[in-house]
Parts: C-alpha cells; sequence; structure tokens
C-alpha cells in the first residue's frame, strides 16, 4: 500500500503583519561587521510575548515574540538565525531561527524567535 505524502497548509490569512527580513552569513566582513546574505521583505504572522530564557553563555534573555513567514525565505543559506527584523518600525534582533519541514521534506515556514 503506498501512501501519498502531501504538503500541510499554512494559515496565509493570518500572515497579515509587513515585516523586513535581513540575515546575516556566519563569519564577519572585513571591517568586523556581520556580512549581509540576504533582504527579506514578507508578511508574518507576528505574536508579541515576553519570555526569558538562558542563552548559550548562561546570560539571561528577554525574548519579545515571534515572527512565522510562510515558506524558506532563504533557502541558500545553511542556518537563518542571525541577523534582524523590523516589525511597525521596531527592529528586533533575531535570536533563534526554526525551519519547520511537511512530511514531503520542503519547509513549510521560516520562525523566528526575536529579542
Amino acid at each position: 500500500m503506498a501512501f501519498s505524502v502531501r504538503r500541510l497548509p499554512f494559515p496565509t490569512p493570518l500572515a497579515n503583519v509587513p515585516c523586513a527580513v535581513i540575515l546575516h552569513a556566519e563569519g564577519v566582513s572585513e571591517d568586523g561587521g556581520p556580512i549581509e546574505a540576504a533582504t527579506i521583505a514578507a508578511k508574518c504572522i507576528f505574536s508579541e510575548h515576553a519570555r526569558r530564557v538562558i542563552d548559550a553563555d548562561g546570560k539571561a534573555v528577554m525574548l519579545a515574540g515571534k515572527a512565522i513567514i510562510q515558506g524558506d525565505i532563504a533557502p541558500s543559506l545553511p542556518t537563518v538565525s542571525d541577523g534582524t527584523i523590523t516589525i511597525f518600525g521596531r527592529t528586533y534582533e533575531i535570536h533563534a531561527g526554526h525551519r519547520p519541514r511537511n512530511p514531503d521534506g520542503s519547509v513549510h515556514h521560516t520562525e523566528f524567535e526575536i529579542k
């Protein structure tokens, strides 16, 4: 018996908040700053909630919320965990990035935890 693998639906009507994402590549530029790898303008699902987590250095970090964008916004980048996102005119740092996958292996959405 063969199973058909399908993609999960994305709640497109909920993605109504304009955002601008700047992702950085690994490494630093000649002047010591981050290397800008991608700039994306999209619509996202933005959930603002405060939460405190401990980062890799053992410091407490206050997260401001979560932004979810449909699909893989930067397929050429191996990670999407460094950069900034601007929502409602306010710029947030990206604390973590996730790319959950559909059952067929494609990326369902790109999710950012922001601080």
